[in-house]
């Protein structure tokens, strides 16, 4: 499976917000399509790509 732009583009507006709720304000989509897509590389690639705790998380 290849990465495509709106999966990378959900892992960084988390990344860089430190959460899935303030990703979804960044990038203007709801937060269950943002998990979706992240779910989507961690599968794929078979990595964590986040620590999730609580509602904030870390690379």
């Amino acid at each position: 499976m290849f990465m495509n732009l709106s999966q990378l583009r959900c892992f960084d507006a988390v990344a860089m917000t430190n959460g899935f709720t303030t990703g979804e304000a960044a990038l203007n989509i709801r937060q269950p399509s943002i998990s979706v897509q992240v779910k989507c590389l961690e599968t794929a690639y078979r990595v964590k790509l986040f620590h999730r705790k609580g509602r904030r998380v870390e690379l």
